[in-house]
């Protein structure tokens, strides 16, 4: 940017009064005390509110500093003109004038950056205090973004005048710069608490058929608006199922992705129990169905090739009661 318009210089380079300055002006320059050897400073790099003569050339009087502008804008850089610095310079009665129009100048404002993650930290930390977060997440109404701050400012902060709307879980907080001493900076954030929910995922990627166990189990948090009514909760429903399909880790788990681990699968050969009383008789059969432990399936004696009902005891294992000594069945 040209001519220095953000450090509130008149159009025209007049260089007069009535831009503003701060401080001394432009006239009260001691001629006798500015050495004759005069440089200018290409880049400049300003700490404070105030920009002074000395910072754009060097040799000048730094004791009875004479105050040119205000500082640019955090984040914000200026280009000084060779033009503008020659005016500045006849001026200041400085012993100066550029070789050629790519003498020119750079004004930075010297700036240091407070995290966004420590922001959040901290105004999480103080409404923890007032026991406002227990089960809770806080989210600001603007994106997080990390906050720049002058150099010359101590980089830390203070949370006060904390503000809760229970009923729509509304909050507001004032951050203070720096959190000792003098205020330099007030910045007010806004946003809402969202409830928060523990649910089990799985620690790594799992596929169909295998089994789950506590092992393969890691809690997470997640916004309860975002958790679907089949979503699994209860670590007990977990261990023991396996994946109908192959499951990604750190994923909600909901009730209709896993299943009872298939003791017995269909067409294969099982060992059936035969139970009338204190009669027990093994022998072989083959499944005509899939079947978790517990569940009751029909399988085939494969000596009699008569069609049984059994419950599944292990697996590979079917129980099978026997009604009056005969096995009940049909060909």
């Amino acid at each position: 940017m040209h001519l220095f318009k953000k450090l509130l210089f008149a159009t025209g380079l007049s260089l007069t009064a009535q831009v503003g300055f701060v401080g001394a002006s432009f006239a009260e320059v001691n001629v006798n005390s500015v050495p004759s050897i005069i440089n200018l400073n290409k880049d400049i790099v300003i700490e404070g509110d105030i920009v002074y003569l000395d910072d754009i050339f060097s040799g000048t009087d730094t004791e009875n500093r004479t105050a040119i502008a205000r500082s640019p804008a955090l984040g914000k850089d200026v280009e000084l003109s060779a033009r503008w610095l020659w005016a500045l310079a006849q001026k200041n009665e400085l012993d100066w004038q550029p070789s050629t129009h790519l003498d020119t100048a750079m004004v930075t404002r010297a700036s240091q950056i407070i995290n966004a993650t420590d922001i959040r930290d901290s105004v999480e930390t103080a409404l923890l205090e007032r026991g406002l977060v227990d089960n809770k997440k806080i989210e600001f109404d603007r994106k997080d973004r990390d906050l720049k701050i002058p150099a010359e400012i101590e980089p830390t902060l203070r949370v006060e005048n904390i503000s809760y709307r229970p009923g729509r879980n509304r909050f507001t907080a004032q951050i203070v710069i720096p959190a000792e001493g003098r205020p330099i900076i007030n910045k007010t954030l806004s946003g809402y608490l969202i409830e928060m929910v523990n649910v089990p995922v799985l620690k790594r990627r799992l596929s169909k058929g295998d089994v789950i166990q506590a092992q393969d189990i890691q809690w997470i948090a997640i916004k309860e608006s975002k958790l679907s009514k089949n979503a699994i909760t209860d670590i007990d429903n977990l261990i023991g199922m396996t994946p109908k399909q192959t499951l990604k880790d750190q994923t909600i788990i909901r009730t209709n992705d896993i299943d009872t681990p298939k003791a017995v699968t269909k067409n294969g050969l099982v060992t059936m129990l035969l139970q009338s009383g204190s009669l027990n008789l093994r022998t072989q059969g083959r499944a005509l169905e899939n079947g978790a432990i517990g569940e009751v399936i029909r399988l085939l004696n494969t000596q009699s090739n008569t069609i049984v009902h059994g419950t599944i005891t292990g697996a590979g294992l079917v129980t099978v009661s026997l009604v009056n000594k005969t096995i009940v069945g049909t060909n």
